[in-house]
């Protein structure tokens, strides 16, 4: 019998130690609790709304051999909101998909962020960095209920190109003690959530890897990639993005366009040039070039090529060989 009482103990110190956090934690504000888990030093903040931040941050790494950050730097406010929408994730698929590509950043995430981006990269110092965590919504129970998460990172302007690394993605609150917290009043705890915006010198490990599409490249440290950290060539990566919002018929109609206009130009061209060697022809002719070989059939020959190419018009074609045949 002691036995199986032990282990019926054993069994319930974890039911207990939940319940003593819940009881605890009541008594202390919900708004505070985040602030007892930070562990980014953050310089100020561009924006603030609960757990949801852009801030400037020191420049993550140790400070030895990491190049300053080429801020403050002006960027395009739709070609940074462009180029975030553009950034995809490979992730492992299941049964009857090998993988399947979603995008990095929600467009609630990108709209929130991106102003905030830019107007942060243009405050930052060279030996700072922005630091961010954005919420998003993801679809549960037959795609009824959104579920919150979180993605949380680092953003900077180095190497003409903007900078970005994911420290923690898609975080989600456990169902069990957000069950446990709500049937205790607790609402919008994040307390049990770690809000990682990574660095330099620190590597996460992602759910797949980020597609690398015109204007984005993994970032290689030491001589491996980095599936957390990418480069983007804001400018390339936006043309990039809007090109994809083409539909396929549009850009498939775009292109024959394009390829009949190349074409036309050609001709005409062609046409200038032919149109100029048979007008050096008559010239010739007209000025009696070319001796007696020449002959009216050669000359009645060239002017009928000329009107059969549309280069002289009817009237024109019938003046002069009438004045041809005057020469009989």
């Amino acid at each position: 019998m002691r036995p199986r009482f032990s282990s019926i103990a054993i069994c319930l110190v974890p039911a207990i130690l939940v319940l003593g956090v819940v009881f605890g934690s009541s008594a202390v504000s919900a708004d505070l609790l985040p602030d007892l888990f930070k562990t980014t030093k953050v310089n100020r903040y561009v924006w603030r709304l609960k757990e949801q931040h852009v801030a400037l941050s020191p420049q993550s790494g140790d400070g030895v051999g990491i190049p300053k950050n080429q801020h403050p730097i002006i960027l395009d406010v739709g070609e940074v909101r462009d180029a975030l929408q553009s950034l995809e994730l490979w992730v492992d698929g299941g049964f009857f998909r090998n993988e399947e590509a979603v995008p990095v950043f929600s467009s609630e995430q990108v709209s929130t962020m991106f102003r905030y981006v830019v107007e942060g990269l243009a405050q930052a110092k060279p030996d700072e960095d922005l630091v961010f965590n954005v919420k998003g919504y993801g679809t549960v129970a037959f795609d009824v209920v959104r579920e919150k998460y979180w993605t949380s990172g680092r953003i900077f302007y180095a190497d003409d190109k903007l900078n970005i690394i994911i420290g923690s993605y898609q975080v989600r609150k456990d169902k069990g003690t957000k069950a446990a917290e709500g049937a205790y009043g607790i609402l919008d705890n994040y307390s049990d959530l770690n809000f990682d915006p990574g660095g330099r010198n620190s590597k996460v490990k992602m759910p797949g890897r980020i597609v690398t599409t015109p204007g984005v490249t993994l970032s290689s440290q030491r001589g491996n990639e980095r599936p957390d950290w990418v480069q983007v060539n804001v400018a390339m990566a936006s043309a990039a993005y809007q090109e994809s919002l083409i539909p396929d018929t549009e850009r498939k109609r775009e292109a024959k366009v394009k390829a009949e206009a190349a074409k036309l130009t050609v001709e005409r061209r062609q046409m200038r040039e032919e149109m100029a060697r048979l007008r050096k022809e008559l010239d010739k002719l007209k000025s009696g070039g070319g001796g007696q070989s020449q002959g009216l059939e050669r000359r009645l020959a060239t002017l009928q090529e000329l009107k059969d190419k549309n280069l002289i018009s009817d009237a024109e074609f019938k003046s002069r060989r009438q004045a041809i045949l005057e020469e009989i």
